[in-house]
């Protein structure tokens, strides 16, 4: 080892409190990219292989039938690589007690070769095309099997067609389509426990589904850089007369839709987070190597003496930087990985993708790595630039004390003559040293960012289960039928003693058209007098169903440009009966956190489908002591789809906050480590700069607890500024996080509640604490001769 690197090694171990302090910021900084990052790229590259192993399809049009050859003629469009038409439809699964669930029957042509959206066996082994005794042999999705425990050989009954189908599981299987299973857009959550994927041969599903020969659905594959807009027109065109239902890009296709939402989070949080940490830590190391450059300005001022030059000496004190971000570049690193395996193995429970969602990403590491030097020496440049102007000569002599200038609270005097010697001489301390006051009041501000961030998620998820399942939902079960019926069918649903309310819903997917805008939307037809199910606008206020016009969703007023008053023309795309349009007002802009709609009443909705008292599913509130019985009463009933409770749908959803939880967790804990960490360097870079200031007042009479007590309140002060900020600040990254995560399918609002701003400041209060704590055991290790000898 060199003479310097000897040096450099001393200087580590007299500071290894800070030297440890600032790694641990630098290891959060990286675990966080390098993990988040690591499981952003895995995740992607699982999905982008998936997608293009098995031919993911660019662009679907449903209908309501079409001859099977129609997929020939879509494929013959310029730009089309491949069009697959096929079946694909949802039917009651009856499950045991005849429980039910919604099943989507997909088909498949054999062999698969070449076909749009291939599937891809995970266990067990391909259907065929024959029937064999104990029924149709299909393949299910993995997530339903596990989550109803169903194993290779077992019987599931399916209602098609008004008849009980016996289908055998011969194994597992997933597609690019299904790797994120949601019923629809109003029920994004996935809930594996009551609805699964089916997938079986074309000629059994056109058998139990009475459509020989025909299909209702073409996924179409495009030629790389072929114009979307100019083969949906073609394709529309051909299947106009057989009732294009609807027609979608990937990019609107639900589960991609979805599993893109995600990725964007992850590289948004991947990103900010660590910038943060690292800039704090540069901020820090730059402070300390000034204070050692100060306090080393007499052997700086030999060592250029005998010789070494200022590169050498530069390059010295900036390899305690990048020795701080190398090592917290390793640690960092390796925690991330482990960060990143536990990541993929929560996305593994939720994403049906059939490859592990795993392995080390060298591009992060390389990132990783590239960013701690990029920091370290930066840092280190910065702070040791003061060392080119120290001359040899000029360092054999005390450095001139600074100027003493009066700071702004002095220029106050009525506050200022109130304030004791102790107060005055912190506050003085606190506003001399700007880089330090800025670095410190930095931190703490960052820490509480992170701590408002991790509760306003918390208080987010909180206040949509209220809003969902307490304000606007306020029916015990809603029940769909397999396809429409009449309301008085079920009006005698009203005389069972089990049955307290009772509410029709009329759903119809629509085209909503504005000037020369369209969108595909979903109209929601409710009784005018209904309360089963409230409509809120933006401020929560509750907006009664209109007997005309229309309530909008927010989402859908957006993209269109509608405002109240507006009119817009709809649309039906139902496969019932022709195409119908209507004009209608719009009479208020409904929010929904989740999923979207548009209501109307319930004679509205019939009137646009040409049709009177017709319904699509209902609502009931039951007399708690009776529950079971409605529920065997609606089980037995084969034109029963699904039936909902809402205490399933809160479980569902606290199921799926269990991974944001554990987001939380983790995030309050580094924030709390974030803030220890940087009170703690902070306290021992005020305790050595002042070390002679605090022997002195010792020798003079003050005693320990005295001198404690004036560092402690140079922390409070700085740590109350940087808490003050950090709280409307992180309300404002709450804003903008939720600006760069929501979609048309969901939204965060940005609620923060009154509790977590007080638990914010409780939890700044006890890293601060314990940084002082730990700081302050330094006055006890203070030796008055050693401080107070003139080493000039």
């Amino acid at each position: 080892m060199t003479t310097l690197s000897h040096k450099l090694w001393r200087t580590i171990k007299s500071t290894r409190g800070q030297f440890i302090a600032l790694v641990i910021i630098v290891t959060l900084g990286v675990m966080v990219y390098n993990g988040m990052g690591t499981a952003f790229d895995n995740l992607s590259r699982a999905q982008q292989t998936f997608y293009q192993e098995e031919n993911f399809a660019d662009y679907y049009f449903q209908v309501v039938k079409a001859p099977a050859f129609i997929s020939n003629k879509i494929e013959a469009i310029a730009g089309v690589r491949k069009a697959s038409g096929r079946i694909q439809c949802d039917v009651p699964l009856v499950k045991e007690d005849n429980k039910r669930a919604v099943g989507r029957i997909t088909s498949y042509a054999l062999p698969m070769d070449g076909e749009v959206n291939r599937l891809r066996l995970l266990s067990g082994r391909l259907f065929t095309t024959r029937t064999s005794g104990s029924g149709i042999e299909v393949l299910i999705d993995p997530q339903y099997a596990a989550a109803n425990s169903i194993n290779v050989g077992d019987i599931i009954t399916i209602i098609a067609a008004g008849k009980k189908v016996n289908l055998r599981v011969v194994g597992t299987a997933t597609s690019p389509e299904f790797i994120i299973n949601a019923l629809d857009a109003s029920n994004i959550m996935p809930d594996p426990e009551t609805f699964g994927i089916i997938m079986m041969a074309t000629e059994q599903a056109e058998r139990i589904l009475d459509m020989s020969g025909q299909v209702n659905q073409i996924a179409v594959k495009l030629d790389p850089g072929t114009n979307e807009e100019i083969v949906r027109q073609k394709a529309e065109a051909l299947l106009q007369s057989y009732g294009n239902i609807v027609s979608y890009p990937r990019k609107d296709q639900l589960s991609h839709f979805m599993l893109q939402a995600e990725l964007e989070g992850l590289k948004i949080n991947s990103l900010y987070i660590p910038l943060l940490l690292l800039l704090i830590a540069a901020g820090i190391q730059s402070l300390i190597l000034n204070r050692l450059i100060k306090s080393q300005r007499l052997q700086i001022g030999v060592m250029k003496a005998l010789g070494y030059d200022d590169r050498k000496i530069i390059g010295h004190y900036t390899g305690y930087a990048l020795c701080v971000s190398l090592l917290g570049c390793l640690l960092g690193i390796a925690l991330g990985i482990l960060l990143a395996s536990l990541l993929s193995q929560v996305y593994s429970q939720f994403f049906n993708l059939p490859r592990t969602i795993g392995g080390l990403s060298l591009k992060t590491v390389f990132y990783s790595v590239m960013l701690c030097l990029t920091t370290g020496t930066v840092s280190g440049f910065l702070a040791t630039r003061s060392v080119i102007r120290i001359h040899p000569a000029e360092a054999m002599r005390p450095e001139a004390p600074a100027a003493g200038n009066q700071i702004f609270l002095e220029k106050w005097s009525p506050l200022w003559r109130k304030l004791s010697s102790n107060w005055k001489m912190s506050l003085r301390s606190v506003f001399r040293n700007r880089s330090r006051f800025v670095v410190m009041v930095l931190g703490v501000m960052s820490a509480v960012i992170l701590l408002i961030f991790a509760f306003f998620n918390n208080d987010a998820v909180d206040y949509i289960l209220n809003r969902n399942f307490q304000e606007i939902n306020r029916y015990d079960y809603i029940v769909h039928f397999t396809e429409p019926i009449k309301y008085s069918e079920i009006t005698y649903w009203r005389q069972w003693e089990e049955v307290y309310q009772l509410e029709p819903l009329l759903e119809l997917p629509v085209k909503t058209v504005y000037s020369d805008k369209s969108v595909d939307d979903l109209i929601i037809g409710m009784a005018t007098d209904g309360s089963l199910k409230r409509v809120l606008n933006e401020t929560g206020e509750h907006l009664l169903i209109p007997e005309e016009g229309v309530l909008i969703g927010r989402r859908t007023a957006q993209k269109l440009g509608v405002k109240i008053s507006d009119k817009v023309n709809i649309e039906t795309k139902l496969g019932i009966g022709p195409l119908n349009k209507a004009e209608l007002s719009v009479l208020g802009i409904n929010d929904q956190l989740t999923g979207s709609g548009s209501y109307v009443s319930l004679a509205t909705a019939n009137r646009i489908l040409g049709e009177s008292q017709v319904i699509s599913s209902v609502m009931f509130r039951a007399n708690q002591g009776n529950m079971a019985d409605l529920e065997k009463r609606l089980k037995a009933m084969p034109n029963v789809s699904s039936i909902t409770s809402r205490e399933q749908e809160l479980q569902s959803y606290y199921t799926m906050m269990d991974t944001t939880i554990y987001f939380i967790g983790v995030t309050i804990f580094l924030s709390a480590l974030l803030g220890l960490v940087i009170v703690y360097n902070s306290s021992i870079m005020t305790f050595y700069e002042r070390k002679r200031e605090l022997a002195s007042l010792i020798v003079m009479g003050y005693s320990q607890l005295e001198v404690v007590s004036l560092l402690r309140k140079e922390t409070w002060i700085q740590a109350a500024v940087g808490t003050i900020l950090g709280l409307p600040a992180g309300k404002w990254l709450g804003t903008a996080y939720v600006a760069s995560v929501s979609t048309d399918l969901y939204s965060l609002p940005v609620i923060i509640y009154p509790r977590s701003y007080l638990l914010a400041v409780i939890a700044a209060i006890l890293f601060v604490s314990m940084g002082q704590f730990l700081a302050a055991r330094k006055i006890e290790q203070l030796n008055m001769v050693e401080v107070l000898k003139n080493r000039e």
